[in-house]
């Protein structure tokens, strides 16, 4: 598994619902003494021989003590979604696999990591996999780096959904609710600073 695998972090995006705080970039929110990206970096880095991939559009030269920083494709507009991210690492990736992880959700369950990875031996033909709960959380992606051409040719079609995009790749939703849907709660709003920081405590 680790060495057809390399982490992927996405960090790019604007945080605009957080900016009451100030200039806030999610992936440096700290939580118990650490920044966002550091305890994603910490999941992914026992699942991959190669340098994590961080996508990031800013604070580049902070991002790069936890890995390799990724920016947006240039022929894109700033700022064109996650998606952009991960077309981004797609095309950096070196190994087959690339498994994404979300930098703002900072209770994810590492071990969902290998159970994707299983899921994909069960069903080998597949190229992409993501996580179903309560919801669906289509950023907790595992995705094979072939799939880099169609993300290029939706995004540069306009489109942005990454449930769309998800849907043309046919990829699988792995069930796992066998964890509390709290492990999926997602950093967008300033209580959720105050609520994870409590959490964490």
């Amino acid at each position: 598994m680790r060495t057809q695998l390399t982490g992927g972090i996405l960090t790019g995006g604007q945080a605009r619902r957080l900016q009451s705080l100030g200039d806030i970039d999610k992936g440096l929110i700290e939580l118990d003494g650490q920044p966002l990206v550091a305890h994603t970096a910490h999941k992914l880095q026992p699942y991959s021989s190669q340098p994590l991939l961080i996508s990031a559009n800013r604070n580049k030269t902070v991002y790069q003590s936890y890995g390799q920083v990724i920016a947006d494709p240039d022929y894109l507009a700033d700022y064109q979604g996650p998606l952009a991210g991960v077309l981004a690492m797609l095309t950096h990736c070196t190994t087959d696999w690339l498994m994404v992880l979300p930098v703002d959700s900072p209770f994810i369950p590492a071990a969902l990591i290998p159970e994707l990875w299983q899921a994909h031996l069960a069903q080998p033909t597949a190229t992409a996999f993501y996580v179903q709960h309560e919801r669906t959380y289509p950023l907790c992606l595992l995705v094979h780096r072939r799939c880099a051409s169609s993300l290029k040719a939706y995004l540069l079609a306009g489109q942005r959904r990454v449930q769309g995009w998800l849907a043309e790749q046919a990829a699988v939703a792995v069930d796992m609710r066998h964890y509390a849907a709290e492990d999926f709660f997602n950093i967008n709003e300033p209580i959720d600073v105050k609520n994870a920081r409590e959490r964490a405590f």
